[in-house]
């Protein structure tokens, strides 16, 4: 059997020596390194504080053998490193995009109230004085309020979308009747300032009923999150002074959400990769963030049991500014 543990500054981020019988007398060990009949272990510290130790329990051949050793040891050394690098930068990145949402939410703040404005012997003071400026500004903080309700839901997205993309089967998902027309407008609702700049109509063709045909099980968080970050990339790459539409229709065994736009240009050999991280468009790298949010979305359908497909029409192709448009018609499908 062999054993890892892999720890960054003292920290153990994953392990499974513990599993091991004579952990508590092996971990005492100076290096952690130590051999006999039935044990063989050695402990290595690489660079950004990470360490790995490995342990090889009633493995006689890999335990006698130095080549061996070495060799298990080595395919050890070769993948943990890279591996620590990748989820440390993943980390980074999500780590970036929440700091730039609170300093947008804090420049946000400051446009009507500066730290001063926020000093007082007491609480109740402090109240006093933003309610103050509050009523003689109150077009501006119903602004601040929109636009902070919209920080929060994309802050919901990122954390959200942390989990579903490295925790993925293993979130607990709990599907409940929706009404979809009603989640679909909470979820465009802190966005609509951004299209409405942009000169973008969304127009939803339900039929105007709240009834039992426009109710479907879905899971609200991971729907909510793959909405989000849909709706993100909306506002990025549909084109200005377009319309967007909305159609729901459902049967007896599933139910089609369709979102037909005006958009960036989506090459038939590339409508899978739009889906997978890291890949930004062919026509998208103007605007293109870290590579995860159609990653996101297609990952967080999955789990709660829609799939998503694209469907473009080449004969309704437009150059905007330089820009390459198409019609495309995103499909979710759930059953």
């Amino acid at each position: 059997m062999i054993y890892h543990e892999i720890r960054v500054s003292g920290e153990i981020i994953a392990s499974n020596v513990r599993k091991f019988v004579g952990y508590e007398t092996l971990k005492n060990l100076p290096q952690k390194k130590s051999k006999s009949d039935s044990i063989r272990s050695e402990e290595k510290e690489f660079e950004n504080g990470l360490t790995m130790w490995l342990v090889v329990e009633n493995e006689s051949d890999i335990i006698n053998s130095n080549r061996l050793f070495s060799k298990t040891f080595s395919i050890y050394e070769n993948i943990v490193p890279p591996l620590f690098d990748y989820y440390l930068e993943k980390i980074r990145v999500h780590s970036h995009t929440l700091r730039s949402i609170q300093g947008k939410m804090k420049q946000k703040i400051d446009g009507l109230a500066s730290k001063k404005d926020f000093r007082a012997k007491n609480y109740k003071k402090s109240k006093e004085k933003i309610g103050v400026l509050i009523n003689k500004n109150i077009d501006r903080a119903a602004d601040i309020f929109c636009q902070l309700n919209k920080r929060i839901a994309e802050i919901d997205a990122h954390v959200e979308g942390f989990d579903v993309l490295y925790l993925g089967d293993k979130l607990r998902v709990s599907k409940k009747s929706q009404n979809i027309k009603k989640i679909l407008l909470n979820i465009v609702s802190p966005f609509l300032k951004d299209f409405e700049s942009n000169g973008v109509e969304i127009v939803y063709t339900f039929k105007d009923e709240y009834a039992l045909q426009n109710k479907i099980e879905i899971d609200y968080k991971l729907f909510n999150l793959a909405y989000s970050n849909f709706i993100d990339n909306a506002i990025k790459y549909t084109m200005p002074n377009s319309k967007i539409i909305v159609n729901f229709t459902k049967s007896p065994d599933s139910f089609f959400i369709s979102i037909t736009m005006t958009s960036i240009r989506i090459d038939q050999d590339e409508k899978e990769n739009v889906f997978d991280e890291g890949y930004s468009g062919r026509y998208a790298e103007a605007d293109a963030g870290d590579g995860i949010g159609m990653s996101v979305i297609r990952k967080a359908l999955r789990l709660t049991g829609i799939s998503i497909q694209i469907e473009c029409d080449y004969s309704k192709s437009f150059v905007v500014n330089g820009r390459k448009y198409v019609e495309n018609t995103f499909v979710f499908k759930g059953e």
